[in-house]
């Protein structure tokens, strides 16, 4: 019997050894040559992948190092690209006597990092929803093989159909109020199931950092939709979020690391028995008493005062139970991170980047990642979202701000000020003090806490607050508000 069970265990390693080496998935898809950082980081996925040694053979092509993760089925490889020509390069992955040779193409830049010119306090943005805008296409509305399957216009917290085809349709509509630029909410593939009364139809819950979401259109739709924008005059501003992603990302189920999101504990097999349903401001959630919600209190980030436990709460704790926290502490989901914000800028040609929750995340590694942008792309603009409605809070996040113990290297930031005095004062009287339009004045009166005034994004309404009328009809009000937005020193 022993001999039996010696022969099995010999032929079962011997089988290993010549199983097939599984690469399903390479991330970043592609890449570029002659970007000012030659470094790549790869991630390969595969079953059991990680044990597998890597070789390539092309000139101007070396592998800096190796990560095995903590999950079997994933490998990082860094690749440092220094001197290397646009062509097709071969990764060999080997595993015992297997090996598998994957093609991974490298490609010519389409102009240098300093010739793309992001926006300014020169243009007008027009925010939209995909979803919402408009169907150009109605053979993308729903498919079988999505996790949602609805589109239906009559439920609010649906899917409507609304598409980048649609918006490419009606370019002239936006030339025609004068907006020169269009912020679109994320493009990116939201695989989440819809709960029959909510879904992710805003976008916020990425599943693939690589592609388009089928419902909106392809990759090359959205590059057609970015060039065709720029024949008339529009630059576009991509939606990003990196403090979190989606349920339904493969992260989720096969996590790379053991820390690769904050908190993941309540994840575990063993938690998850214990879950139960719990409302929130996204629908009914599955939770337990390992779930780390976020308090949205953002103050602790910066309050000198702030205790350990709040700032954890903020930063460490989800935002909703649907979307897994990311960790920014962690290299290597920063690069990752990183590097996919300069591939949709390569890729696509946006003009910008609005940063979605971006307190929220790790503050230094999001530092890095400003710093990385700003010498790949000088010229280039990004927006972070920091929704607090003092003036010095938001003017400690702007690159080279004083006030901030971290430089966080982000040009603009969005004046949450403005956005909630203009709301107060709508549905007041001028006083001689404090009411109506002294409200704004008392806080465009600290323009001098910011290093620059003009890099402040201000707005008078957003995808997540009521319209600035509400259900009203004061189109007088709404005229005033406009021409305030348009002539203070603001983007």
């Amino acid at each position: 019997m022993k001999k039996k069970l010696i022969s099995l265990m010999m032929l079962m390693s011997a089988m290993s050894m010549n199983a097939a080496v599984g690469v399903d998935r390479i991330e970043p898809t592609n890449w570029y040559v002659g970007m000012k950082d030659a470094s790549l980081q790869l991630m390969v996925h595969g079953k059991d992948v990680r044990s597998a040694d890597v070789e390539v053979s092309y000139p101007g092509v070396r592998i800096d190092s190796i990560a095995r993760l903590d999950s079997p089925n994933y490998l990082l490889v860094y690749l440092n690209l220094k001197g290397a020509k646009a062509g097709e390069m071969t990764l060999c992955f080997k595993q015992g006597k297997q090996t598998k040779k994957v093609k991974y193409l490298l490609k010519d830049r389409e102009m240098a990092g300093d010739k793309r010119i992001g926006f300014s306090n020169e243009d007008v943005l027009y925010m939209l929803m995909p979803d919402r805008f408009a169907n150009g296409n109605l053979k993308n509305d729903a498919f079988k093989n999505m996790r949602d399957k609805t589109c239906d216009r009559t439920a609010p917290s649906l899917r409507h159909g609304g598409d980048l085809e649609g918006i490419r349709q009606h370019l002239d509509y936006f030339t025609d109020l004068g907006v020169t630029a269009l912020w679109l909410t994320p493009v990116l593939e939201n695989d989440s199931p819809s709960n029959g009364y909510s879904s992710s139809y805003h976008g916020y819950a990425t599943t693939d950092y690589y592609r388009v979401d089928p419902r909106f259109g392809t990759n090359e739709d959205y590059r057609r939709l970015v060039a065709d924008a720029h024949k008339k005059g529009l630059k576009v501003v991509m939606d990003m979020i990196f403090n979190h992603c989606g349920f339904d990302h493969p992260w989720v189920k096969d996590m790379p690391t053991k820390d690769w999101f904050n908190t993941p504990e309540w994840l575990a097999p063993e938690n998850q028995k214990n879950a139960v349903k719990t409302k929130t401001m996204d629908g009914d959630q599955m939770t337990n008493d390992k779930y780390l919600q976020t308090s949205y209190k953002l103050t602790p980030v910066l309050d000198p005062y702030a205790s350990k436990v709040d700032l954890r709460e903020t930063v460490d704790g989800w935002f909703v139970p649907s979307m897994p926290d990311l960790n920014q502490r962690n290299e290597h989901v920063m690069t990752y991170l990183i590097q996919n914000s300069e591939w949709w800028i390569e890729t696509v040609g946006i003009d910008g980047i609005r940063m979605d929750t971006y307190p929220y995340a790790d503050r230094k590694g999001m530092a890095h990642w400003m710093e990385v942008l700003n010498t790949e792309y000088p010229n280039f603009n990004t927006v972070g979202e920091t929704w607090v409605t003092e003036p010095a809070y938001t003017a400690a996040w702007q690159k080279d701000s004083p006030l901030a113990e971290v430089n966080s290297n982000l040009k603009t930031v969005m004046d949450f000020a403005f956005f909630d005095r203009i709301n107060q004062a709508k549905n007041e009287e001028t006083d001689d003090w404090w009411k109506g339009f002294n409200r704004i004045y008392n806080s465009l009166c600290y323009d001098y806490l910011y290093v620059d005034p003009s890099h402040v994004m201000a707005f008078i309404e957003n995808h997540d607050t009521d319209r600035f009328l509400g259900e009203g009809q004061d189109t007088l009000a709404l005229k005033r508000a406009l021409a305030l937005l348009l002539t203070v020193n603001r983007i």
